[in-house]
């Protein structure tokens, strides 16, 4: 691989994608720890709808 494979890698989008969900599934037990079920709720929706497994929990039902 050449010097700029990283960023090949980088400007892929399913490169992107998986990297925002890792981000995201780290993001919930930091929201947790700091009572931020609110927020959890939302990042939870997100990975939810960027999993595509069909099933996405609205916020406010969490809550």
């Amino acid at each position: 691989m050449g010097e700029h494979s990283g960023d090949a890698l980088r400007a892929d989008p399913l490169v992107q994608r998986a990297l925002a969900v890792v981000l995201l599934r780290q993001a919930l037990p930091l929201l947790d720890t700091l009572g931020e079920q609110v927020a959890a709720a939302h990042i939870q929706a997100v990975i939810d709808a960027l999993s595509g497994s069909g099933t996405v929990t609205p916020p406010h039902a969490l809550s």
